[in-house]
């Protein structure tokens, strides 16, 4: 039982790590990841562990498929991905970061994304 317990502290950190390098890769700012995965506030995040199956750590994982995504489709250029985070979409037709922070939105933009990369 001991070893379930260390493996599932790992999973959280892990997944803690990707979604902040992810939202800093994709130019969120601390609020806004809160809004995105559902936080009552940004002090959480410094305490922040997030389980793969709670609620917010599925947002989580769905967050960091964007940036996966999105990484992808501009060569890992950070400048590139987070031009388009912050400008007026006609695909999205929104401004992607703002959209991603309803659960709608983000599924959207994540469904748009990869439907991009699937083509390439």
């Amino acid at each position: 039982m001991h070893k379930t317990s260390e493996k599932i502290e790992k999973q959280k950190k892990v997944l803690t790590k990707a979604v902040l390098s992810s939202a800093k890769q994709l130019g969120l700012t601390l609020d806004q990841l809160a809004i995105v995965i559902n936080l009552d506030s940004v002090e959480t995040l410094n305490s922040l562990q997030l389980d793969p199956d709670s609620s917010q750590g599925e947002l989580a994982i769905i967050l960091i498929r964007i940036a996966i995504s999105l990484d992808a489709l501009t060569g890992g250029e950070a400048k590139w991905m987070q031009h388009f985070m912050k400008s007026p979409n006609k695909l999205t037709k929104g401004i992607p970061i703002k959209q991603i922070q309803t659960t709608q939105g983000l599924f959207s933009v994540l469904h748009l994304l990869e439907g991009l990369r699937a083509k390439l």
